[in-house]
């Protein structure tokens, strides 16, 4: 798989196209293998190979045979994209704890992060540059959004994305949404080609008021639009988003 890249791990991100193939390994894998979109929990703080893996309909996977059940370091809350063969038969000689049981033959992590503030002192370092969200939804905590952005696509040329709240704006407004934005910091890179990607952000900064809110408005400063505000409901978001992004890279898994 050294040809499935995506975009960065910890806070810089390296800019790589996001829509590759991922079937051009000497791999060869079942023909009913799936790519589906996780969140990686752990069964034992003390030992990152042993987890199970969380759908984004909140099925739960167990791991069982494949090659990423023992060579994969798993981090508790990391999302990433997984490829899986369900193994359903004989389900009466395995656990009933999981929904599901899988051989995994590939994780590959997507840039998970946590809100942060943004403040006067803060601002600089995290930036304003041009960027379009393509495509948004919740699932398992997390809000994942797809994204559209240039580069030179340069190995030393790193980017910076964020999702902040605004300290000098209020947090919930008037129609009860919760007011977020999402910041990016080019760091002066070239703008020569336009790069797709995906990110995850934690939503545990704002668990309180999502129990009551209608729902995240997202501001962003698009590529061509200037200042744009994004609406995610709540009541809306279901999968519908998660599936077309998934579309465009392969199989889902629902």
């Amino acid at each position: 798989m050294k040809n499935l890249k995506w975009m960065g791990m910890c806070l810089l991100l390296a800019l790589i196209p996001f829509l590759q193939s991922c079937l051009d390994s000497n791999e060869t894998w079942p023909a009913d293998t799936n790519l589906a979109i996780v969140t990686v929990r752990l069964k034992d703080a003390a030992e990152p190979a042993n987890y199970y893996l969380v759908l984004e309909n909140g099925k739960t996977v167990n791991p069982i045979a494949g090659a990423a059940v023992t060579s994969y370091k798993a981090v508790e809350g990391q999302r990433a994209f997984a490829y899986l063969r369900f193994i359903e038969e004989d389900r009466s000689t395995r656990s009933n704890e999981y929904d599901h049981h899988a051989e995994v033959f590939y994780v590959e992590n997507i840039l998970t992060k946590d809100i942060i503030d943004l403040t006067p002192a803060t601002a600089d370092s995290i930036g304003d540059d041009r960027i379009n969200l393509i495509q948004s939804w919740i699932s398992n905590g997390y809000v994942t959004l797809e994204f559209q952005l240039y580069g030179s696509n340069e190995n030393d040329k790193k980017h910076m994305l964020n999702l902040v709240t605004n300290t000098e704006n209020v947090l919930v407004d008037d129609e009860n949404y919760i007011n977020l934005e999402f910041r990016h910091n080019a760091f002066n890179d070239d703008p020569f080609t336009l790069n797709d990607g995906l990110v995850s952000f934690k939503l545990d900064k704002v668990a309180e008021e999502l129990k009551t809110a209608k729902g995240l408005k997202i501001r962003v400063n698009t590529i061509h639009g200037g200042i744009k505000i994004y609406m995610l409901d709540l009541e809306n978001h279901a999968n519908t988003n998660a599936k077309s992004t998934m579309n465009k890279i392969g199989s889902l898994t629902y």
